[in-house]
């Protein structure tokens, strides 16, 4: 068991929630998480863009609501909604920002992290949810299209609000050479082609097939934002829902640390950025020493 140890790295902040904005204005956001600002400011679940006449009255009522909460009587559509309130959330943080990257982590969580959003009875229980549709596959599924195309039109109004270039992409949970290649194809698709505007697209790491097989994931992608805790709970076999096993978290593993070690080696060949997610990070005193070592001078936590 580890126990919490003065940081010896410098932090960005993980953007959950509105309210953040106000909190941390004197700390740069490392990583906009759109599963957590969809779930804490929106609360729509994505499949509610494709099969809406499915959901039950009560749920229907309580979606219009929301939006005669924010609209008044004004006539809006569901999507309109959606999209007007992402936009919104994504154009404060990158202003607050300045003119730093703004790297945003596109809905990445497993199904059972959707269960509180309104819609949430059209979500298929899936036995692991951890090892399910999420990230690529998840954008790839016919069910989540719509609002795939949804999440892409706000990024897009975002980027041309601000002008463009400091808004930036995180692909989560890519698990092989095609799912990687499908993501670049479907955000070209949808007018967020890598490289188009400035734009860059980066890869979350968290899969170890993604440490393992880094010399060709990077081809993909303009950088990594490597989420420790995922990579551990892969690597290690972990549950880190199961309160029963928390005592077994090691984010700092020597399989971990080995698996690090291949991504850096492979970024440290190229000109593009690795960057560290770590939420547990005062808790990992020797992988700070290590990351410190390697000059990783600042983590995202």
């Amino acid at each position: 068991m580890t126990t919490q140890t003065q940081l010896i790295l410098a932090t960005t902040a993980v953007l959950r929630n509105a309210q953040q904005l106000t909190t941390i204005s004197n700390q740069e956001i490392g990583l906009v998480s759109l599963d957590d600002l969809i779930a804490t400011s929106i609360g729509i679940h994505p499949l509610v863009f494709a099969q809406q006449s499915m959901l039950s009255e009560v749920t229907q009522q309580a979606l219009q609501q929301k939006i005669a909460d924010q609209y008044g009587q004004q006539t809006v559509a569901l999507a309109e909604y959606y999209v007007s309130m992402l936009t919104e959330l994504l154009v404060s943080a990158a202003r607050q920002q300045g003119t730093a990257p703004l790297k945003v982590q596109l809905i990445g969580a497993d199904s059972s992290a959707r269960q509180q959003l309104l819609g949430a009875e059209l979500e298929t229980v899936e036995v692991n949810p951890q090892l399910g549709l999420r990230g690529a596959s998840f954008f790839a599924d016919v069910n989540y299209k719509p609002s795939f195309s949804l999440q892409c039109e706000a990024i897009k109004r975002a980027r041309a609000t601000l002008g463009g270039e400091n808004i930036e992409l995180v692909v989560p949970f890519v698990r092989t050479f095609s799912e990687a290649a499908t993501m670049i194809d479907l955000l070209a698709e949808q007018g967020l082609c890598r490289g188009a505007n400035g734009l860059k697209v980066h890869m979350l790491c968290c899969v170890p097939a993604n440490a393992l097989l880094a010399e060709t994931f990077i081809h993909y992608f303009d950088g990594f934002v490597v989420d420790v805790e995922q990579l551990a709970q892969l690597a290690l076999g972990q549950d880190f829902d199961n309160a029963n096993l928390n005592y077994r978290i090691d984010t700092q593993n020597d399989a971990v640390i080995q698996l690090l070690k291949m991504l850096f080696a492979v970024v440290g060949s190229t000109a593009k950025d690795c960057d560290i997610y770590c939420r547990s990070i005062e808790q990992s005193p020797r992988l700070q020493r290590w990351l410190n070592d390697h000059e990783i001078t600042s983590v995202i936590c």
